[in-house]
């Protein structure tokens, strides 16, 4: 008798929620439609953002590699006129 009771009551409990859900739901999505579109539209913003933030940053490194890579060249090119230099004057 008991197992027909705690099966004749948690199915009721079953029922009880899934009528729930289907009555509430749509209306739990209709407000919680434009809060997951705003959602999305400052996650959309946000990396754009951040491809901004990137890209600037990336221009950054390039142009100080650039110039390590410039400036390398002439302590080299200044090197190489020092050691001709005395080479020719050492004769």
């Amino acid at each position: 008798m008991k197992t027909g009771k705690a099966v004749g009551g948690g199915l009721l409990i079953g029922l009880a929620l899934g009528l729930g859900t289907a009555v509430i739901g749509p209306a739990l999505w209709r407000l919680g439609r434009p809060l997951a579109k705003d959602a999305i539209k400052a996650g959309v913003t946000g990396f754009g953002a951040a491809r901004v933030a990137v890209a600037r940053a990336s221009e950054e490194v390039e142009d100080l590699v650039a110039e390590a890579a410039h400036e390398l060249a002439q302590a080299t090119q200044a090197a190489d006129a020092e050691s001709e230099a005395g080479a020719i004057l050492r004769g």
